[in-house]
C-alpha cells in the first residue's frame, strides 16, 4: 500500500495544483467582471459635449435640461448654462446602469457630480429616455 501512494504521489501534487490553478483563474474572472459592471466608470464623453443634465432629485428626462458640459478633467466638469452662467462640479463619478424599455434591458454610463452647495447633477446621453 505504502509503495501505491509513493508511486502516485506525484499524480495527486498535480491535480491539486491544477485544481488551486482553475479556482484562482475563476476568482480572477469573477473579479474582473464584477469591477466591469459594478466598478466606477470613465465619463462617457469628452472635452466639451451636448448632454442630458439632471439636477436632483428628479424623476424623468423630462426635467433634464440639454447643456454643454465642458469635462475640466476626470474628475471635475464646467456646466454652460444657456444664460452664459456656469458652475463647475467635482467628484464626477460613473457608473452602468440599466433601463428596462419596451422590455429590454439598455446598458448605459451615467455620471453623477457636486456643486460647491453641495448640489447633486447627473449627466446622462442625449440618447436617454425615460
Amino acid at each position: 500500500m505504502e509503495k501505491y501512494f509513493e508511486k502516485n504521489r506525484g499524480c495527486l501534487g498535480i491535480v491539486v495544483r491544477r485544481a488551486v490553478l482553475v479556482c484562482v483563474l475563476i476568482w480572477a474572472i469573477k473579479t474582473m467582471y464584477e469591477n466591469y459592471r459594478f466598478g466606477k466608470k470613465r465619463p462617457f464623453w469628452k472635452d466639451t459635449a451636448l448632454v442630458q443634465v439632471c439636477k436632483t432629485p428628479y424623476y424623468s428626462t423630462g426635467e433634464c435640461i440639454k447643456l454643454t458640459v465642458k469635462l475640466i478633467d476626470n474628475e471635475s466638469a464646467q456646466i454652460n448654462f444657456k444664460n452664459g452662467n456656469y458652475i463647475v462640479t467635482s467628484g464626477v463619478t460613473c457608473y452602468f446602469t440599466t433601463d428596462y424599455q419596451y422590455g429590454k434591458a439598455e446598458r448605459y454610463v451615467f455620471c453623477r457630480s457636486w456643486d460647491e452647495d453641495g448640489k447633486q447633477w447627473d449627466f446622462l446621453p442625449l440618447d436617454l429616455v425615460y
